[in-house]
C-alpha cells in the first residue's frame, strides 16, 4: 500500500484523535455534500475549524475501496456513527483526498445516510 494510501486509511480508521490530527496540513479544506453530513456544501478551512467539525463522535468505517493517481486518493466506504446522546447511523461516503508533502490539503466529501441506520 502506498503511503498515501496509509496517510488517508489512518485518518479514517483511526483509533486515537491525535493519529488523524497529525496528518492535516495547517491550511487544509474539507468541503462537504450530500445528505450524510452537516451542511450540503459546507467549507471547513483550518486545521483547527477542521478538527472542530470532525467531532468527537465514535465512528467505526469500513473502507470498500481505494484508488490513487499522483497525490490523490479517492476512499469509498461506510461509516457507523455513534453520536454521544446514543444515537446511530450510518453513513455510505466518498472522500477525495488531495495531498501535498505528506499531508492531507484537501478532503472532498460526498455522503447519503443509509436508511437502515438502527
Amino acid at each position: 500500500m502506498s503511503s498515501n494510501k496509509q496517510l488517508v486509511e489512518t485518518h479514517l480508521t483511526r483509533t486515537k484523535r491525535s493519529e488523524s490530527d497529525s496528518i492535516l496540513a495547517e491550511d487544509v479544506e474539507w468541503v462537504e455534500w450530500g445528505d450524510g453530513v452537516p451542511p450540503t456544501g459546507a467549507v471547513t478551512r483550518g486545521k483547527k475549524a477542521f478538527i472542530q467539525n470532525y467531532g468527537d463522535d465514535e465512528l467505526d468505517t469500513q473502507i470498500v475501496r481505494m484508488v490513487e493517481e499522483n497525490n490523490v486518493v479517492v476512499v469509498e466506504g461506510i461509516t457507523r456513527v455513534t453520536k454521544k446522546d446514543g444515537r446511530v447511523f450510518n453513513v455510505r461516503f466518498v472522500n477525495i483526498f488531495e495531498l501535498e508533502k505528506g499531508k492531507v490539503k484537501r478532503k472532498t466529501s460526498f455522503g447519503a445516510l443509509l436508511k437502515d441506520a438502527a
